[in-house]
């Protein structure tokens, strides 16, 4: 019996992925995300969700049925247009995220919000794991590391009984680290390097095309690179905005040349999950609160020379703060990274921007993408050779 490859969500839209895979008495699905495309329709400001059932009513969370006889849910990554709404999930089954303490980091912040988000937590029936890189695992499932604006992020290569399927999930081709910096950080060889080097047949492919009909600068880490290294040049003290996932773009900086600061409990906690890394932050003990391997320091010793990193929220209240406090040095400046896909900051872009206008700071936006470059896309192809192509997160008519 030939293997079945279905993508329910996300083939015309941007996230929302569900991909199903049929193997005789087998069912696999790869990823359950949530639409953020449905929720800016429906909701906004006072207009919150009601409860599951509404949700799936209107197609911003799969549909109970799609799950029947599922035996392993697996999630690519944290985005929340992957990961989704846990509790959405209507049996018990295995769930496989890419990293359980990651996970739980996350989940605590989850089940304290006093909005949908705490619909994100599985319920009791859920059977939660972490992923194992490169594995096979008893389903026939592979996990194979990839770069994205998350950390860990995989795509799945399924060995079927008559059929190989892969699933990218969301992938860069280049990324901030180099190949000995990554199989430490990822616990093994990146996706293409993997295909390419165990000479993989794939039948299938499932890949994501998010850049595809986009006008989006292919702005490649080497160029984010040396665009940094002149504002860092011409200006004292820089804010550097990260999403909390995005580990790699934390370690980029961390590579900077500047003493770095942690203003983020998130992007500490995800920072002190690395193996390794090129030089060691410190803490604002202002805003980091959980007790980390990492020297706390407080705003009072920051130089004019400091590099601090922060998520979106935390770059407007320091700043705010060092104002108020006339320790804001002048010539400071702030980068922004650009948030990639959680719907929540996008939301919030504009009045962080008014901030840094009323407070005189130069804002900057760049952002090297988490998803791979349309000039890319012949690359990939050559290296995977599939029999057939499925695309997914993508808006564009393909």
């Amino acid at each position: 019996m030939a293997v079945k490859v279905e993508v329910l969500s996300g083939n015309r839209s941007i996230g929302g992925n569900f991909v199903r895979v049929e193997d005789g008495d087998r069912v696999l699905i790869f990823d359950q995300g949530i639409r953020f495309d449905v929720m800016k329709r429906f909701y906004a400001g006072f207009v919150a969700p009601r409860g599951l059932r509404e949700l799936r009513e209107i197609g911003a969370v799969p549909r109970a049925e799609w799950y029947n006889g599922a035996g392993a849910i697996y999630i690519s990554h944290m985005h929340l247009d992957h990961l989704g709404l846990l509790s959405n999930i209507p049996a018990r089954v295995d769930v496989y995220v890419p990293n359980l303490g990651v996970y739980e980091v996350l989940e605590e912040k989850w089940s304290a919000s006093p909005s949908w988000l705490s619909m994100v937590p599985g319920k009791h029936y859920i059977r939660l794991d972490g992923l194992k890189p490169v594995e096979v695992d008893r389903n026939g499932v592979a996990a194979l590391p990839v770069s994205h604006s998350a950390f860990p992020a995989y795509a799945f290569l399924y060995f079927g009984s008559d059929e190989t399927v892969l699933y990218t999930g969301d992938f860069r081709v280049e990324g901030f680290l180099n190949r000995e910096e990554f199989e430490d950080m990822c616990g093994g060889p990146s996706m293409l390097d993997y295909i390419r080097e165990n000479n993989v047949k794939v039948d299938v492919l499932v890949i994501e095309g998010t850049n595809l009909g986009s006008a989006r600068p292919p702005i490649s880490p080497a160029e984010e690179h040396a665009m940094l290294a002149k504002i860092l040049e011409g200006h004292s003290l820089v804010v550097s905005t990260a999403h909390p996932l995005d580990l790699e773009y934390a370690y980029f900086l961390l590579k900077m040349g500047r003493p770095v600061y942690i203003a983020s409990d998130s992007i500490a906690k995800l920072m002190e999950a690395a193996p390794k890394l090129p030089s060691e932050p410190k803490l604002l003990a202002e805003y980091v609160k959980a007790p980390l391997r990492f020297e706390a320091s407080s705003v009072e010793e920051l130089g004019d020379n400091a590099l601090v990193v922060a998520s979106y929220y935390e770059a407007v209240d320091l700043l705010r703060d060092l104002a108020s406090n006339n320790m804001l040095p002048k010539n400071a400046a702030v980068l922004i990274s650009e948030p990639e896909p959680s719907v929540e900051e996008a939301q919030a872009y504009e009045v962080m921007m008014n901030w840094f206008m009323n407070l005189g700071v130069q804002a900057y936006s760049m952002r090297v993408s988490g998803h791979y470059y349309p000039h890319q896309l012949k690359k990939i192809m050559d290296a995977i050779r599939p029999k057939e192509v499925l695309f997914i997160h993508t808006a564009a008519k393909l």
